[in-house]
């Protein structure tokens, strides 16, 4: 008996496959390897969660050689600008804070390359895999990454932007800030709301209020909606 499905190709299977492989990478790299960065004081594990994440999303993601160039351009960039003082010349070395936005300006925008390739698989027209519902929770991961790196930026240039709730800074520098404040994303785009950090500056009040907004909306809308397709297309009698 023929399936009621169409046939998917080998190459579709590839990036279906492809999603599942970077939300694993996205939740170890927001749910272990930052935090244990903090800890440990090493970006060795975060930084081979980066590079996962943009082989796997150039070489199964797109077929466009500039996007596949932009993102593992991407991956070098934020792999050397840490250590670019100790190979520039002196008169050419760039202060902590140019460093600090090299960083943070890259890595936003190899999460935004990454997010529209993912957002492009995930609701482009076709059967509604289990793989493109991970697909669809990977963008969620992927929100709340690219609001932590925004927070960051923008606590960089404005110290004190966000706060503790007992009145004091969050960690000055590497990998306990960073922790501090992808966690802070995270239970923003949740709506958690524990209270432990908190936005002062009004720009850090809007950010907070857009990514509760999105994280609010996106379960209920978007991801949803793949749920049901999925339930649907998974009904031959729903598609007679």
């Amino acid at each position: 008996m023929p399936s009621p499905y169409p046939s998917f190709s080998r190459s579709e299977h590839r990036v279906d496959a492809s999603l599942s492989i970077l939300l694993f990478v996205q939740a170890t790299s927001l749910f272990a390897a930052i935090p244990s960065g903090a800890l440990i004081g090493s970006r060795v594990l975060l930084d081979a969660c980066d590079l996962a994440f943009a082989v796997v999303a150039a070489t199964v993601l797109t077929r466009n050689t500039a996007l596949r160039c932009a993102l593992l351009g991407g991956m070098a960039v934020m792999a050397l600008a840490s250590t670019a003082d100790a190979w520039l010349p002196g008169g050419e070395r760039l202060s902590a804070p140019a460093i600090r936005d090299v960083i943070a300006l890259t890595a936003f925008t190899f999460n935004l390359i990454i997010t529209a390739l993912v957002t492009r698989h995930v609701f482009r027209p076709g059967r509604v895999t289990a793989h493109r519902i991970q697909g669809a929770v990977l963008l969620y991961l992927n929100v709340a990454a690219l609001f932590a790196i925004l927070f960051g930026v923008l606590e960089n240039h404005v110290p004190g932007a966000l706060a503790l709730a007992d009145g004091g800074a969050l960690p000055a520098r590497g990998g306990a800030r960073s922790a501090a404040i992808s966690y802070f994303s995270v239970a923003t785009i949740t709506t958690v709301g524990y209270g432990d950090i908190v936005p002062v500056h009004p720009l850090a009040r809007g950010l907070v209020s857009l990514e509760a907004v999105f994280g609010q909306l996106f379960p209920a809308t978007l991801l949803a909606r793949l749920v049901g397709l999925h339930l649907n297309h998974s009904d031959p009698v729903a598609d007679a």
